[in-house]
Formats: C-alpha cells, sequence, structure tokens
C-alpha cells in the first residue's frame, strides 16, 4: 500500500523452502540466502496437511530471517522444539482457536506471531484480535502441497484486514507468481511468501526481482 508521503512500498518477497531432510534443507537454502533477507520454511506433520516437510531437528545458517508456518496439529508443542534461529512463527487459526493465548505462549518466547487463515476461514475471527497479532497470513491455496490452484476469492480478506488496520503486516502465500502477487499487492498485501515460483525457477535471482518490481498502481 502506499504510505502517507506518497512513497510506494516494495513488498518483501519470501522464499517458502520445503524439505524432507536436512541434506536437501541446506541445498535449498544455499539458492536464496544470499538473495533474500527473509525466509519461511514450511513445516508439515503429515496430519493437519497431506505432505511431511521440516518434521525433524533442523540446523539454521546464519543470516536471514527464519519464519516458522507451523502446519501442524499441535503448533504450540511443535513450537517448543523450533529451532532457535526463528524469529517469527505462523500459527493456523479458526473460530475455535484462543488466538489470545497462543500470541502470549509465541511472545514469551521472543518471537514475533502471526495468525494464519486457511481460504475457508472466515476473517472475522481475527477483528477483535488485531493487537494480539504481530501480522496476518492469508492461504490463497489450500495448503500443504506446492502448485495448490490459486483462490482469488481469499484476498477480498486481505481488502478487509486493511479496512480495519492499515499498518499490520498482511503475507499472501499460495500460487504467487507474477500475476496473483500483483492482484495480492492491488488488494494490500505486504509480503509475498512464494514456493514453487521462487524455488522451482531456472533463474531464482530473476523470479526475485520480478516479484520484488511489483508496485501498486
Amino acid at each position: 500500500g502506499s504510505k502517507p508521503n506518497g512513497e510506494t512500498m516494495k513488498p518483501a518477497v519470501v522464499p517458502a523452502i520445503s524439505a524432507g531432510t536436512q541434506e536437501e534443507l541446506d541445498q535449498l537454502l544455499g539458492k536464496v540466502i544470499n538473495s533474500v533477507d527473509r525466509i519461511m520454511l514450511d513445516i508439515m506433520d503429515g496430519v493437519f496437511v497431506e505432505s511431511h516437510s521440516l518434521d525433524f531437528e533442523f540446523n539454521l545458517p546464519l543470516g536471514p530471517e527464519y519464519e516458522a508456518h507451523l502446519m501442524v496439529d499441535n503448533p504450540l508443542e511443535y513450537m517448543e522444539k523450533l529451532n532457535e534461529g526463528i524469529s517469527r512463527v505462523i500459527i493456523h487459526v479458526d473460530a475455535q482457536s484462543d488466538i489470545k493465548i497462543i500470541s502470549q505462549q509465541v511472545r514469551k518466547t521472543g518471537r514475533e506471531f502471526y495468525a494464519a487463515l486457511n481460504p475457508e476461514v472466515d476473517v472475522s475471527v481475527l477483528k477483535d484480535m488485531l493487537p494480539h497479532l504481530d501480522g496476518i497470513l492469508i492461504m490463497t491455496v489450500n495448503p500443504g502441497r506446492y502448485g495448490a490452484r490459486f483462490i482469488p476469492e481469499a484476498l477480498e480478506k486481505v481488502k478487509l484486514i486493511c479496512s480495519w488496520d492499515g499498518e499490520i503486516p498482511i503475507e499472501v502465500d499460495g500460487g504467487m507468481n507474477y500475476d496473483t502477487a500483483r492482484l495480492a499487492i492491488c488488494a494490500g498485501a505486504t509480503v509475498i511468501a512464494s514456493g514453487s515460483y521462487i524455488m522451482k525457477s531456472d533463474d531464482i535471482e530473476k523470479s526475485i526481482k520480478q516479484l520484488r518490481d511489483i508496485t501498486t498502481p
């Protein structure tokens, strides 16, 4: 979105990484670590979503800021064993979640807390909770596997959140490529998380630059 002084903010571009082994993680991190200052780690337990990823105790090289996207059944338990290099935790919420308690638990560890919403979750669960959040992740696919179908309706949530609070960071994740990221940024997203578009690109630097160069009209 535009800042009051008319300056357009560049979106932050965050590669999203899934890996089955430390070796695979090292290899994928090596591809992006010099090009970005923030990396999303997709942690999946095979229960909350079908896939498994990073559900082992992994090591992280120093350098970028890491955020853990916990697609797991028991996120608070998982948090106990997260690598200390992770400075932000993203946890899926639904109508049953006690967001205040989750927020306290996460912030107690000195980390930021982003609430994530799957496409079927109504954004209104967050309305009164914004003071307890450091940011929001809107899923624009049903999570758990690369290449799922982009759901444009999810961007309506982004617009709504912006109308409640113009300052809170809104990250968008799922099916992000040049075209969908542009739609997300026009809706008010400030952070673009992208898995396959970046990680499976023949020219990773170029894909990151393309996403970074999107500006709102």
